[in-house]
């Protein structure tokens, strides 16, 4: 058994080291809990306080008399000793940890004696008892269906009730790039509710193999996110990652790229990074997608998430603006599997009776610029018409949104057409609504529901670009397998 339900899911969470300062992370951690509704008990650890955020508070976890199934560390890594010794106490009493989350650093990645030896303590302790560990070195784990948060980062979603869910899951290398990930999807219009996320550290025990393996069969888990420094066992990993991604899409920030980017991945975490000519071409070959900035990371995750993967490579590119346009078209150009197809006449005509006179209609092909005076129901019906079309197999739709067209208006009616005639279920859209906090109102009106926004064309086109790698690579195992 993994054990990684108690991870998940845990009955009663232990954190060593709370604090009530909220500069700590043992305050953080227990706010999380809180915030999100963890349905459990908490107990906080601190031998100097009696209460801790309105929780009693225990001086050892062999005061606590109800069963624990995961512990968080959150205390200075010299304490180890004394922990690890308490919890062999425990074991031998009540037998009921599952799992220790590490959040501290300093402890192997630091390749001292002294650090290696911490790092020692806790595995072998661990391991006499059947416990798994995340970590050391990270900043620890979410499952929001369970709402579990033992991480130190605070955002808005950890301050709300209601999380949208999502199929969104990631496992992170880093913790300070995990920390990163979390902040970037909290910021977008309506925050990302990560389904799982996994800051995995320096892997003295849980690692990429059995996270992948998890979620793997989680069905709650649409589409897999990782950022990846290294791993000892490439080729037992690249094998998973191909059976997986046969089933549902892997997105891989994969760095260490140039020799010195995989010696600081050496000296980071400990990992050594392997060839990245091998990983590259692994992923290739295996449909894995392989990214080049987190932002491209988040923009392809979101897309995998709410979007349906298209049937071919011809994608549209409606345009409320000539400038965007370009810019889009541009962005196109540089992806060799991307096509921006000729539409049917009855599909033309029907766009220049509907649109303003000067716009400027499949001049080139695949390209229309509705200009600025396009209103909302033009808009709208423009992006319908496009859907129908046969030879369309996805859009990209960039407004700028003038101060005379209404914006909530706007991002209302599109996601009504969108939504509720079910075109997110057949053909993708990469709504791209610019620019910056000025259209937050709009683009907070589409994503109410299930649809995510990008800030620009290029970010849109990239994970479009993804999109047609990964529904070309599922053709073709498909038709392998029906030969």
């Amino acid at each position: 058994m993994s054990g990684l339900d108690s991870m998940f899911n845990p009955e009663n969470i232990a954190v060593i080291g709370a604090s009530n300062n909220e500069s700590k992370a043992g305050s953080v951690i227990i706010q999380n809990l809180l915030r999100k509704g963890y349905p459990y008990e908490i107990f906080p650890i601190n031998p100097k306080k009696d209460k801790i955020h309105g929780l009693k508070t225990y001086k050892s976890i062999l005061d606590v008399e109800n069963k624990i199934e995961l512990i968080v560390l959150v205390t200075p890594s010299s304490f180890i000793y004394e922990i690890m010794k308490e919890v062999d106490m425990r074991m031998s009493r009540k037998n009921d940890i599952k799992v220790i989350v590490c959040a501290a650093a300093n402890y192997g990645e630091t390749k001292t004696k002294e650090g290696i030896d911490r790092q020692n303590c806790l595995v072998d302790t661990a391991k006499k008892h059947g416990i798994r560990v995340v970590g050391p070195n990270c900043i620890g784990v979410i499952d929001n269906i369970s709402k579990v948060d033992t991480t130190f980062v605070e955002t808005s979603l950890s301050k709300e009730s209601k999380i949208r869910q999502g199929g969104i899951s990631v496992i992170s290398q880093s913790g300070a790039i995990a920390s990163i990930i979390l902040m970037e999807g909290d910021s977008t219009p309506e925050p990302i509710g990560f389904n799982k996320f996994i800051s995995v550290g320096n892997m003295v025990d849980v690692d990429f193999i059995d996270l992948l393996e998890y979620l793997e069969t989680d069905e709650t888990t649409k589409v897999i996110g990782m950022y990846m420094e290294g791993y000892p066992e490439a080729g037992k990993l690249i094998k998973l990652m191909s059976r997986i991604a046969k089933k549902k899409p892997i997105v891989v920030l994969k760095v260490g790229r140039s020799e010195k980017g995989a010696s600081a991945a050496n000296s980071h975490t400990g990992s050594l990074a392997g060839s990245d000519k091998v990983y590259d071409s692994a992923f290739k070959q295996f449909g894995i997608i392989r990214v080049d900035t987190v932002e491209e990371l988040m923009d392809t995750l979101k897309a995998f998430d709410k979007l349906p993967l298209p049937k071919d490579e011809n994608m549209f590119i409606l345009s409320q603006a000539g400038g965007p346009g370009i810019y889009c078209t541009d962005a196109v150009s540089k992806h060799k599997n991307i096509v921006m197809p000729k539409i049917e006449d009855k599909t033309k005509e029907k766009l220049e009776k509907l649109l303003p006179p000067m716009s400027a209609i499949c001049n080139p092909e695949g390209y229309a610029d509705i200009t600025a005076a396009a209103n909302v129901d033009q808009h709208v019906k423009a992006l319908k018409y496009l859907l129908e079309d046969p030879n369309v197999s996805s859009v990209v739709l960039i407004t700028i949104i003038p101060t005379f067209l209404p914006q909530v208006e706007l991002g209302n009616e599109l996601r009504k057409m969108y939504i509720e005639e079910k075109y997110n279920t057949k053909k993708p859209v990469y709504f791209v609504i610019m620019a910056g906090d000025y259209v937050i109102s709009g683009r907070k009106a589409l994503e109410k529901e299930d649809i995510y926004s990008f800030k620009t064309p290029d970010r849109a086109v990239n994970a479009a670009s993804n999109l047609i790698k990964y529904a070309d690579f599922i053709r073709k195992v498909k038709e392998d397998t029906n030969e």
